[in-house]
């Protein structure tokens, strides 16, 4: 990922929008390029700390980007997880028909 694409996407991020495979580019990104990380936070004070200033709320938005890259990368892992379980799960059904259909040719 370039760094022009990693900007164009970071309101998605911001917005939980991004598909796994964009938010694992993203966050990889990130980790390795200082320059997008400073846009990263630019951007996430500008709208985080808008928003908690119309609201009237305290805020620590160092605190709260990192906390929403930690999320990122949490909720990442998970994906990843229910999309291993269920590729599994649509192997078993497969092995499942395949079992059902041999069973019922063996007992012809």
């Amino acid at each position: 990922m370039d760094c022009k694409e990693f900007q164009r996407m970071i309101p998605d991020f911001l917005g939980d929008e991004l598909d796994n495979y964009s938010l694992e580019s993203f966050l990889n990104h990130i980790d390795s390029c200082k320059s997008c990380k400073e846009e990263l936070t630019i951007q996430f004070l500008i709208e985080t700390g808008i928003q908690r200033l119309e609201d009237g709320s305290t805020f620590n938005l160092s605190n709260e980007l990192q906390s929403t890259m930690n999320d990122a990368w949490t909720r990442l892992r998970l994906r990843k997880r229910l999309l291993k379980t269920a590729y599994f799960l649509q192997v078993m059904v497969v092995l499942e028909i395949i079992a059902a259909i041999a069973l019922s040719i063996a007992l012809r």
